[in-house]
């Protein structure tokens, strides 16, 4: 079903931290724990808050419950299939669950209150690329030598951006530019989980990625690398380089996935 996807993670601590925050996580076509054939292959990345308790232990619990709950088979999906919309609905209350718990835990146990994470998932059916995302990872699609960003971050900047106050290209420089809007977790109730669905055409290029990579390295570079580098592997490996060499002031995890 899935014979065609190649995919490689890889995640570094980059040059100024002390630990790795990120988490990676993904369901192969070789994983028989579940069932890929009613949900689809799964590749989900997270990436901890900066600052604040226990990034961590938030970044692998969101990973570890998404993918839980959305492979979960519920009373409402008991048919042998599963409808594209329902797999974008399992996806989104799969997030939804991910901070429920964490919050749940940070109740629990004090020293970890605030703990959060962003997140962003993404499905690959046989003709389907679904999505579901919160924070500032990212996940780019690149077709055709051109590449597209599927989320919008949720940050500060991408407001004022939003709001014609700053362009695209001063978010950077911007106040406040790196203060999220919405987390899995921290303090706040997830209002909003962005998702989507889209067509896929054999060739296409997928890439999931934490700050670590996007913030030091722009758009056009890495839409570049994803184009010369035909393997996963080399992808990966390029993209972390890429963002160590401009100064690599964040932990940088990738997933590339070629259809």
């Amino acid at each position: 079903m899935f014979e065609n996807v190649r995919y490689c993670e890889k995640s570094d601590i980059g040059l100024k931290r002390h630990s790795n925050e990120d988490s990676l996580f993904v369901v192969d076509p070789s994983c028989n724990r579940y069932n890929l054939e009613k949900f689809g292959i799964a590749f989900v990345i997270a990436d901890g808050i900066g600052g604040h308790a226990a990034g961590d232990i938030a970044s692998r619990m969101a990973c570890e419950e998404v993918i839980d709950s959305y492979y979960r088979d519920d009373i409402l999906l008991q048919t042998q299939s599963a409808t594209d919309e329902e797999k974008v609905w399992k996806l989104e209350q799969a997030i939804r669950s991910a901070h429920n718990k964490i919050i749940l835990l940070t109740t629990e146990r004090g020293e970890l209150r605030g703990m959060g994470t962003t997140l962003s998932a993404l499905v690959l059916t046989e003709d389907k690329a679904i999505i579901a995302h919160v924070g500032d990872s990212r996940i780019y699609r690149c077709r055709n030598n051109t590449s597209v960003r599927m989320t919008v971050d949720h940050t500060r900047s991408q407001d004022l951006i939003d709001g014609g106050q700053i362009l695209p290209e001063d978010a950077h420089n911007s106040c406040g530019s790196h203060i999220l809007t919405q987390a899995v977790g921290g303090y706040d109730d997830l209002e909003v989980v962005l998702t989507g669905m889209d067509d896929v055409q054999e060739g296409d290029i997928f890439l999931l990625c934490t700050d670590g990579l996007h913030d030091l390295v722009a758009d056009s570079e890495i839409q570049g690398i994803l184009i010369k580098n035909a393997l996963p592997q080399t992808a990966c490996d390029a993209l972390v380089q890429a963002a160590i060499r401009n100064g690599g002031d964040d932990n940088i995890s990738v997933i590339v996935i070629r259809v």
